[in-house]
């Protein structure tokens, strides 16, 4: 009789004690409409400022392998071949972004509105001269239309149409000259799963087919041309944490394969190193540092 009691207590106990395990935070998954420029970009963190330089190597001078000279690549070269910075507000807004080269390229210049949307950007450019371009919201506050001014001229207008929740489902692309089209499918994450870009006379030019993980993260992205034909292939790999490893790239078209490594990763995830090669020989070294809000 004893020995059925504590048998009995045990089974409960065990039971109890079971039912009360932490269970794993549930995956949230940001819809495509809801992410910022920084989860846009698979950034962490509350970001500053973003300072990006990138080395080039001459053609077939550095094999894969020869990672002892990374650092002499980079050592004595300043800040790089070219050099770029974005500034982000608090609340993850992008709020200017220069490129350098030699001398400051161009610098651009991003409003917003009391409701986090982008409303204007403009940009000085030292070659190009001055451009600008201007987003307008329907009354439900979802994206209607960009244009795009070189020296006060218009060049370039997107008219979009959106879903029920904002997505945008189509897009037409007027240059001056002729007008296109664009087409986007969403999962039910909010995910874009397909983009059909078309001709001028309506005919599809090519379709990107997007895959994603369980976190929500890209996967694969297969591009075809009219008539299934697949003219590039991109596939993403990520750790168990959410960092990204590698990117492979094929177009397949002109039988090339880049391959993207990443390195150096900081307290939030972030990758400070790319090493992006080519037959395995490495193209360029991209180096970051990032600055947070504390």
């Amino acid at each position: 009789m004893i020995k059925r009691y504590i048998f009995f207590v045990l089974t409960v106990v065990a039971i109890v004690t079971g039912g009360c395990k932490k269970k794993p935070a549930p995956i949230v998954i940001t819809p495509d409409i809801e992410k910022n420029h920084l989860q846009r970009n698979h950034i962490f963190g509350k970001v500053m400022n973003l300072e990006t330089a990138t080395y080039y190597v001459q053609p077939d001078s550095m094999p894969l392998k020869d990672t002892a000279r990374l650092k002499e690549l980079t050592a004595g070269r300043g800040d790089g071949d070219r050099r770029f910075v974005h500034h982000y507000s608090y609340d993850s807004h992008l709020i200017d972004f220069t490129s350098i080269g030699e001398d400051t390229l161009y610098v651009r210049k991003y409003r917003y509105n009391d409701r986090g949307q982008m409303t204007e950007w403009d940009e000085q450019d030292r070659l190009r001269g001055d451009t600008k371009g201007v987003y307008t919201y329907d009354r439900n506050h979802f994206i209607e239309s960009e244009k795009i001014y070189q020296n006060d001229t218009l060049v370039m207008s997107f008219a979009h149409k959106t879903d029920g929740v904002g997505n945008i489902i189509s897009t037409s692309q007027d240059n001056m000259q002729y007008v296109t089209k664009t087409t986007y499918q969403y999962d039910e994450n909010g995910l874009v799963t397909e983009i059909t870009e078309y001709e001028p006379d309506g005919k599809v030019f090519k379709t990107a087919k997007i895959e994603y993980d369980n976190y929500g993260d890209e996967v694969n992205r297969c591009v075809y041309k009219a008539g299934n034909q697949m003219i590039e292939y991109t596939y993403t790999q990520y750790a168990q944490d959410g960092r990204v490893r590698k990117v492979i790239y094929e177009d397949k078209l002109h039988h090339v394969k880049e391959t993207h490594y990443f390195f150096d990763y900081d307290i939030h995830k972030n990758w400070q190193t790319e090493v992006c090669a080519i037959d395995n020989y490495i193209v360029y070294i991209k180096q970051r540092k990032l600055t947070y809000y504390e």
